[in-house]
């Protein structure tokens, strides 16, 4: 089983997901999502690694695949620790990271008739790019400073 992770950090609104990674990209269907959203207010930096430690229990770490990560625009601080978060787990794991900007999630859910989670389209986004092979190395999302 190759799972992928997603976090949406940009908000007051922690938001995470994760799903099988393979499945036929446009069958929207196929992609089972346990999903899950904290309002954290000030304190996503206190609460993240345990909210992701007990959202992971029942997976096994070494399943993930990819991890998508929402690079803003939103909060600087909490793109920031989404972005570093992400960064090390991909490094340590060797898994791709795929930053995705909250307006493509933003675009990806508006024909939708439901509302669904921002992780949720973060992680269907990340599974389309997954599945074409796009496996982006874990430093090229989103330079944190970036000169240009």
């Amino acid at each position: 089983m190759t799972l992928g992770l997603a976090l949406h950090t940009t908000t007051e609104v922690l938001s995470m997901a994760i799903a099988e990674l393979k499945g036929r990209p446009e069958d929207r269907d196929s992609l089972r999502v346990k999903q899950q959203s904290w309002q954290l207010g000030r304190d996503l930096s206190a609460q993240l690694h345990p909210l992701l430690a007990e959202f992971m229990q029942g997976y096994d770490w070494a399943d993930l695949g990819a991890i998508a990560i929402a690079k803003g625009i939103g909060s600087f601080t909490g793109t920031r620790i989404g972005i570093v978060l992400a960064r090390t787990l991909g490094e340590q794991m060797g898994i791709p990271v795929y930053a995705i900007s909250c307006d493509e999630i933003l675009e990806r859910s508006q024909p939708l008739s439901e509302a669904p989670s921002p992780a949720r389209v973060l992680l269907s986004i990340a599974r389309e790019r997954w599945q074409q092979k796009s496996y982006p190395h874990w430093s090229d999302a989103l330079p944190l400073y970036s000169m240009e």
